[in-house]
């Protein structure tokens, strides 16, 4: 009934650690070499070990040939090096796989299973961690590659929008050697003011020399050869004449205000010629004089203002332009001046974006180490493991790895 019992024990173990294996009670009740070495080729996979017999199961017998033989040799030593990790004195041998006894295969099955038991809990509560661990500083090492792409791609950014400023910085140099073309244009164009004003008194001086000559023509009796050329010259005389007739026209407001003056200095006169008695002659004859020399002041202050005037309206046609000028300069300022800050704010936004990033590349630096200095003692753990496994399996542990 115990060795029954132990049989269901070890049976419920093995089927509950490796339920593709599938144990039978009678592989337990009456074990044999091909069920043996199929239990502990799948035993020894659980621990990562790649075993796979030389031979086909059930169509010839392990110790028909010499791999075979060679197979469960190593296979023996493998599984003796197990056992003796808490029982160094117990050994497992060919022998126990070729000719399996009930009591000791159930016991080396038992102490297996129970070693197996404890593996698969020290990796569920300790190698856990570790591997949360791991796949955290993957992660972690993953989000720094993509935040250096990021970077190198913000870098690049950052170079093609100081080749923007370059740009922009030759394009304001020529704009300011524009500046500097119109500038000299400005001046030759004021040059070519003065000049046409100098034309503008030639030519008033010679409609003067016309109106002396119409006069002149006018008394003068010609004879038929000459009279369609003077007709001709008549003509256009009439029509400048009448040219100034119609500029002289705009002017009558500003003879009635002189002339308004002169009535009024005329009373003052006619006042002063009522006192002349009280006054003595020399301040009369004085004042005669300087009466004279006011009207004839009086008529050259109304022909300079004429041409005052006609200067006056060529002056202001100059004086659009160059404002339009001007106004076409202010513009093209303004508009490269709001280009120049919208590029100068997007260079320190991208400054600040690059700083951003490298302080979180230092923060995730900083839990790099944090959570190494904490696997520290994780794997120093799982080396003390491996350590003992190499110590046990020795030259069968690289056997089984390759």
């Amino acid at each position: 009934m115990a060795l029954s019992a132990e049989m269901e024990k070890v049976m419920g173990q093995g089927n509950c650690l490796m339920p593709d294996l599938n144990i039978s009670l009678g592989d337990m009740t009456n074990p044999t070499e091909g069920t043996v070495t199929k239990i502990m080729v799948h035993y020894l996979r659980c621990f990562g070990f790649r075993l796979d017999p030389p031979y086909k199961s059930g169509c010839e017998t392990a110790f028909a040939s010499r791999e075979g033989r060679v197979f469960l040799i190593r296979l023996c030593r493998q599984v003796e090096r197990i056992i003796q990790i808490s029982f160094p004195n117990k050994t497992y041998t060919y022998v126990d796989i070729m000719k399996p006894a009930v009591k000791k295969t159930l016991s080396t099955l038992s102490y297996l299973f129970n070693y197996l038991a404890y593996y698969k809990v020290f990796k569920k509560n300790v190698l856990g961690p570790v591997e949360e661990a791991i796949k955290l500083k993957d992660s972690l090492t993953a989000e720094i590659k993509a935040k250096s792409q990021q970077l190198e791609q913000r870098r690049q950014k950052a170079d093609s929008v100081e080749n923007d400023t370059r740009d922009c910085e030759v394009a304001i140099d020529q704009l300011q050697k524009e500046l500097k073309d119109s500038q000299a244009k400005l001046h030759q164009l004021r040059k070519s003011f003065s000049e046409q004003s100098n034309a503008l008194e030639l030519l008033e001086q010679q409609q003067m020399e016309l109106d002396k000559r119409i006069g002149h023509w006018e008394q003068l009796v010609v004879e038929d050869g000459q009279v369609m050329e003077l007709t001709k010259k008549i003509k256009s005389a009439c029509s400048h004449v009448e040219s100034c007739k119609a500029e002289l026209a705009g002017k009558k407001q500003v003879t009635n205000d002189h002339r308004q003056v002169i009535e009024a200095s005329q009373e003052v006169v006619t006042a002063l010629e009522k006192a002349t008695a009280v006054l003595t002659t020399i301040k009369v004859e004085d004042y005669t004089e300087s009466s004279k020399k006011l009207e004839t002041v009086e008529k050259q202050v109304s022909a300079l203002e004429a041409n005052y005037q006609m200067r006056g309206l060529d002056s202001e046609v100059k004086k659009q332009e160059l404002s339009s000028c001007d106004q076409q300069y202010d513009a093209r300022k303004h508009k490269h001046d709001v280009e120049g800050q919208k590029l100068q704010k997007q260079i320190e936004m991208l400054q600040d974006e690059l700083e951003e990033g490298k302080n979180r590349i230092d923060d995730l630096g900083t839990v790099l180490q944090e959570l190494n200095q904490r696997n520290l003692g994780q794997h120093q753990l799982q080396g003390i493991l491996s350590e003992r496994l190499r110590e046990a399996l020795g030259e069968i542990w690289q056997f089984g790895s390759t």
